[in-house]
């Protein structure tokens, strides 16, 4: 068991930042043989400047529980490429829904990207969450249940 702080936006990317400490474990996940490719889609038009990253609102994406994302590393904007997907909120588990609605763009030139082009396309694939009870886990639930 690990403690960690979470650092996300609480209103927008950009915005107001929301901290909150809680107890994280490690565990692993199974990925099945079934997945979907999702296409990142702006939302809006945004002028882009060389090397200064950027963030677009896109069509939502929506993530069934127990799903992962990767990203196809192709680059499908001529003026950059999707660094990462974003929503604002606290972080959700893997085994609810998610909706990613934002996009982390780096343009590699200067330009306009405008409402329904093709920034990016991402894999979504099924997982099997394997949670283990690891050693700090363990020791925590006993001491919860036993009082020793």
């Amino acid at each position: 068991m690990t403690k960690i702080e979470l650092v996300c936006w609480k209103d927008k990317i950009g915005g107001e930042i929301e901290r909150q400490v809680i107890d994280a474990f490690s565990y692993g996940f199974t990925v099945g043989s079934h997945g979907e490719w999702e296409m990142a889609i702006a939302k809006e038009d945004k002028e882009v400047s060389k090397n200064e990253l950027v963030n677009i609102k896109i069509e939502d994406i929506e993530l069934p529980p127990k799903a992962i994302v990767l990203p196809c590393n192709i680059m499908r904007h001529a003026l950059g490429i999707v660094s990462s997907l974003a929503a604002v909120g606290h972080p959700k588990s893997v085994e609810e829904k998610r909706v990613l609605n934002e996009a982390i763009f780096q343009p590699i030139f200067d330009g306009k990207v405008c409402k329904g082009e093709l920034l990016s396309v991402v894999n979504i694939l099924y997982a099997a969450v394997e949670r283990r009870l690891a050693r700090g886990a363990a020791e925590k639930w006993l001491r919860e249940r036993y009082k020793y």
